[in-house]
């Protein structure tokens, strides 16, 4: 009984860090595309808003 309980508290440990490892390497994946995106768009020329007239 003792061996099932520390064979399960070992499997949730690694899954978790395993999860973990996946959450912080996503983040960097996004940060790093959020970074690529935001220096295009620096490139790109925006286009001006025109102001309608009223009246």
């Amino acid at each position: 009984m003792g061996d099932d309980v520390v064979a399960f508290a070992v499997f949730t440990l690694i899954c978790s860090a395993f999860l973990a490892g996946l959450m912080l390497n996503y983040s960097r994946r996004i940060n790093r595309l959020r970074n690529t995106v935001s220096a295009l768009t620096e490139l790109v020329p925006q286009p001006v808003p025109v102001r309608s007239k009223k009246g």
